[in-house]
């Protein structure tokens, strides 16, 4: 990400000794700050000037990802978040870091992360937004094609649909004292048949509005783009939704709610993922064992 480099300038400070964990919010930053002295800045203030730039990086990110306002975001935000984020790198870099410094950084944080909050909400609360949101809920995926992308930047339609590969996962997804962070093969057995007959639902990609307002399922026309060797196979012939994609992007996107639809199971013959590494036994012998579990339930690509 373009902007993400900006929130690094605390770690120029090759020295520096604080115990406490505490996270201030900009407002506090400035309250504790005393305009005009130049003095060495505090950990706590170096850690809330950082968090306070991480999250407009990523308003910049969210910001940019919809049509509406990525050219804004390009040509306003991004070159104000780069140029605050310069200034005060090269002021710690020079022992220059003043309390007004601070000061007059807080403001202009709190200034832009209201500018677009405000922006963001705007859009949220537009009718294309809101036709979206009912559209995904009801499964129209015809609407669907028409409005994503005029919501969404360089999302374009997918045509014609290739053959499609869904990852599953082999972890369990929690790590628990003594336990194994890995699903076994009669374990994934379960969660493919599972899949196989509720459907696909979206991951969940966090707590925010736009992470949680139009979810979608993630696949891609080949298993080598996915994260694990374990894929759901849809033929090109059975695809009945929408698949968009992007030229940033590797995988594809499906707004739905739950994807249903006939599929066959895909297994990689290796891996060179060093997460299998950690994994009891080798992933042949997983695969293997795997495909026995999967016998009686289905075939295996």
């Amino acid at each position: 990400m373009k902007a993400r480099f900006i929130v690094n300038f605390c770690y120029q400070i090759t020295e520096f000794q604080d115990n406490s964990s505490r996270r201030f919010t900009p407002r506090e930053l400035r309250r504790r700050s005393n305009p005009g002295t130049i003095c060495r800045v505090s950990a706590e203030q170096l850690i809330a000037l950082e968090a306070a730039l991480t999250e407009l990086s990523t308003l910049y990110s969210v910001a940019r990802g919809f049509a509406a306002l990525r050219q804004r975001a390009e040509e306003d935000l991004l070159p104000r978040l780069l140029e605050l984020g310069s200034r005060l790198r090269g002021l710690l870099r020079a022992a220059q870091l003043s309390e007004g410094e601070i000061e007059r950084a807080a403001e202009e944080i709190i200034t832009l992360r209201s500018l677009w909050h405000s922006e963001l909400e705007q859009l949220r609360t537009s009718p294309v937004y809101q036709e979206a949101r009912a559209a995904w809920a009801a499964d129209r995926q015809g609407d669907l094609a028409r409005l994503v992308p005029l919501l969404f930047a360089g999302l374009v339609i997918v045509r014609p649909a290739p053959s499609l590969f869904f990852p599953v996962s082999p972890s369990t997804g929690r790590r628990r004292p003594g336990s194994s962070p890995f699903l076994s093969a009669a374990e994934c057995a379960d969660r493919i048949e599972q899949l196989l007959s509720a459907g696909i639902e979206p991951e969940d990609r966090g707590a925010e509005w736009w992470d949680r307002d139009l979810p979608y399922v993630t696949c891609a026309d080949d298993p080598a783009a996915l994260d694990t060797p374990i894929a759901l196979r849809l033929a090109a012939p059975d695809v009945r939704v929408t698949v968009f994609g992007s030229a940033d992007e590797p995988t594809f996107r499906i707004f739905t709610p739950r994807l249903r639809a006939a599929m066959s199971v895909v297994l990689a013959a290796e891996v060179t993922d060093e997460w299998w590494q950690a994994y009891d036994e080798s992933y042949e012998s997983f695969r293997q064992a795997l495909k026995s579990e999967l016998a009686t339930g289905g075939g295996c690509g």
